[in-house]
């Protein structure tokens, strides 16, 4: 009867894990493998990237140059990330974090949870502006 119950809990345990539900627990385990994955947390929502801080801050200025967001810069040049602040329409803190050597995470908070589709475009804009990696063709002509 308890090895039945020790295979019950084990199926529970794989099932939560296969079906999102404890995948946040284990996301430093895997690195750079959870790019954009967006994490909300009440009003403060993250998204991790696979690039340096800087090319991830300059995507995020561009970002909000293309959505036309007036921006202020509240930690310019830093080894421990970037602050911005945008004024407007939509009022957001955005800062832009190392987590690892070329890992960095953005850290957006929202004054209202009207505005969570708002985000979720601006992290889509993000996501164009990142350079993608090139992968090269290895056939033999």
């Amino acid at each position: 009867m308890i090895k039945r119950m020790i295979q019950i809990v084990c199926l529970f345990l794989a099932a939560s894990l296969i079906s999102g539900c404890a995948v946040f627990a284990v996301l430093p385990l895997f690195g750079a493998s959870y790019q954009g994955y967006t994490v909300w947390e009440g009003r403060t929502s993250t998204r991790y990237y696979a690039c340096d801080l800087d090319t991830t801050y300059r995507a995020v200025k561009r970002s909000c140059e293309q959505l036309e967001l007036e921006t202020v810069i509240q930690n310019p040049a830093s080894e421990h990330g970037y602050s911005l602040e945008t004024k407007g329409n939509h009022p957001m803190q955005i800062n832009v974090l190392p987590v690892e050597t070329n890992l960095t995470k953005i850290v957006i908070t929202i004054a209202l949870f009207g505005d969570k589709p708002y985000i979720e475009l601006f992290y889509k804009t993000v996501d164009n502006n990142i350079p993608k990696k090139k992968v090269f063709n290895k056939e033999k002509s």
